[in-house]
């Protein structure tokens, strides 16, 4: 339900207004056309957001089927039916309160259109580095096999499963099983799966820092673990940016320092990953030094790293010695 409507006389300057269906019309407009909602979502979300007009032309994207410049300019005068503009308004006054994605109800990563929304972490772009990485380690372990066995691999934390189906993507023999705690995400994840999964990939509910016997998962039975998993030092989240700060804190919150979720991972669940097999982490920024003495020190070796798209030492790979 909207509760915000455009101010009569302001041309589409209406925040902090409410929107009715009945108040369409008395906005200066007697009705609305797609290069007046674009100009007025830029207009409202230039203090909301970093980005706004990238985020108007996803609204027109989403609700009005002009999402590049090229239908922008084309289609500007083009009337938009009055439900239709309710919709991309009351989509917009959202947007002080809740994440882009949330809103749109769906993201893209990696060439899938993953279903987000309240309880489970948005994927970013940066964690491609996770997901590249990962995966040519796990590609050469495939190619040096002698037999025809699908490479077997877990997505810890898995969230949306964006890591795992955008894995068993670039793998099309693997068998991923994405592990997943929390209530809110796992329809999220499981719609995904639906989708995207190819029947090749299996959701698990259950608690990373149980371990693996927990979930009966026995000794060697992967040939990989990728995972995103919470890595927010505690006392940071505050100080996160406001839309951050709304995804799930479950999702955020890796203890004190922001290790706990890579102590686990790397020691509790090494047993279930063969001899050989592989160990991929995303990172926070500066945390490369801390995992890599972590994971070393409990053997997993021959650490490989990637970079994101902005040059920060996102990922982190190592493989298992014995």
């Amino acid at each position: 339900m909207c509760h915000r409507r455009p101010q009569a006389g302001h041309s589409g300057r209406w925040r902090g207004h409410e929107v009715t269906p009945s108040d369409m019309n008395n906005t200066g407009h007697r009705q609305w056309n797609i290069g007046e909602l674009y100009r007025a979502a830029k207009r409202e979300l230039a203090a909301l957001s970093d980005v706004p007009q990238t985020e108007a032309m996803l609204l027109c994207a989403h609700f009005l089927g002009a999402g590049d410049r090229m239908a922008l300019l084309m289609r500007e005068q083009e009337p938009v039916p009055q439900d239709t503009a309710e919709a991309f308004l009351c989509a917009l006054s959202q947007r002080e309160h809740r994440p882009l994605q949330y809103i749109l109800g769906s993201w893209e990563f990696d060439r899938m259109e993953l279903k987000v929304g309240e309880g489970v972490l948005v994927p970013r772009e940066d964690t491609l580095a996770l997901v590249e990485l990962g995966c040519e380690r796990l590609a050469a372990i495939a190619a040096d096999r002698t037999d025809d066995r699908p490479l077997r691999i877990l997505d810890l934390c898995a969230g949306t499963g964006a890591v795992g189906l955008a894995a068993a993507r670039r793998l099309p023999d693997a068998l991923v099983t994405c592990v997943e705690l929390s209530d809110e995400a796992l329809p999220y994840l499981r719609a995904n799966v639906e989708r995207y999964g190819g029947g090749r990939v299996t959701v698990v509910q259950g608690d990373v820092l149980a371990g693996p016997a927990a979930m009966g998962i026995l000794p060697g039975s992967f040939d990989g673990i990728l995972s995103n998993p919470p890595y927010i030092p505690a006392a940071d989240i505050a100080g996160l940016a406001r839309e951050v700060r709304q995804e799930p804190s479950m999702a955020l919150d890796g203890g004190a320092d922001g290790l706990d979720f890579y102590r686990a991972i790397s020691e509790l669940w090494r047993d279930a990953v063969c001899p050989g097999g592989v160990l991929c982490f995303e990172l926070g920024e500066g945390q490369f030094d801390d995992v890599e003495r972590m994971i070393v020190r409990l053997e997993w070796g021959e650490i490989g790293a990637k970079r994101d798209f902005s040059g920060k030492l996102r990922a982190i790979v190592g493989t298992k010695q014995s």
